[in-house]
């Protein structure tokens, strides 16, 4: 008898194995995706930051008016983002959490403190988003 062909046997191995590499690609692929993400959410704070110096500086040196946006305690103060959106340093597209694809403008919290040489130290607070 002369058999050209697979065997059923031969044929769900292949199957097996093709299952496999394909599995651990979408792995990979998911693993990617979300390091990618995270690195996004983590340039978007550091923009956040920066946008931030630059707004407490212009509103402290009288360059824009930004009364009644936030209040000097203690030397420290915090606001919302938004107030960067309302100022024009973002728009609304901007502050998209890349994790979640959720507006973090209503809840991303910049807190500023300034110490005796007037050097404003800037952290976030996204803990409510």
């Amino acid at each position: 008898m002369n058999n050209k062909g697979f065997t059923l046997i031969e044929l769900l191995m292949g199957l097996v194995i093709i299952s496999i590499i394909v599995t651990l690609i979408m792995f990979s692929i998911n693993s990617t995706l979300s390091i990618s993400k995270e690195k996004s959410y983590d340039i978007l704070k550091n923009n956040v930051i920066k946008a931030s110096n630059t707004y407490i500086i212009e509103c402290e040196s009288n360059t824009i008016n930004c009364n009644n946006d936030y209040v000097w305690k203690n030397n420290s103060t915090s606001f919302l983002a938004n107030n960067l959106i309302s100022r024009g340093y973002f728009n609304k597209n901007q502050l998209i959490n890349p994790i979640t694809d959720q507006d973090i403008s209503n809840c991303l919290m910049i807190n500023v403190h300034k110490d005796i040489n007037e050097v404003y130290n800037i952290s976030i607070d996204d803990s409510k988003c």
